[in-house]
């Protein structure tokens, strides 16, 4: 993933959720056009974060034999604007499927308020070069937890 919009994992039950923060960053360049004066996150990356937090779960649901290919997003509903400085906190669930296919139920929330929700399906294929950079990004997003409520501690 060259743009990786998952920056921690927080929880993961495999084979049924993960939990995931997204921290929104005054400094991205998406924020240079979208909208100069009033920069706002585009509902295609809230997407996006979706995607790519289910992908872990699927990744890591199947020790990164399987991956998911995202086939079709259904429902999807922005509540409120993301922007800079927040901090997005998304769960993915699954809600179908077997070996062959998922469905996700995913949203994110913003200052403890619904933000946005999709429904994503995905088609699980082996590939097993997406599946070992997944790996890599796994070891990386577990290696520190942070508090999201700044106390200091552990999540």
């Amino acid at each position: 993933m060259r743009f990786v919009f998952v920056d921690r994992i927080l929880t993961l039950d495999p084979d049924r959720t993960i939990e995931i923060l997204k921290n929104v960053a005054a400094t991205e360049d998406v924020f240079d056009d979208h909208f100069p004066g009033y920069p706002i996150l585009p509902g295609a990356l809230v997407v996006e974060t979706f995607e790519q937090a289910s992908q872990l779960l699927i990744g890591m649901s199947h020790d990164f034999a399987r991956v998911g290919r995202l086939c079709s997003v259904e429902r999807a509903a922005f509540r409120q604007f993301v922007r800079p400085g927040d901090q997005l906190r998304v769960r993915c669930t699954r809600v179908a499927g077997d070996d062959e296919a998922w469905t996700v139920s995913a949203s994110a929330e913003a200052g403890g308020r619904l933000a946005a929700s999709a429904t994503l399906h995905f088609a699980l294929v082996e590939d097993e070069a997406h599946g070992e950079r997944l790996r890599a990004a796994v070891r990386v997003l577990r290696g520190a937890t942070i508090d999201p409520a700044g106390r200091g501690g552990q999540a």
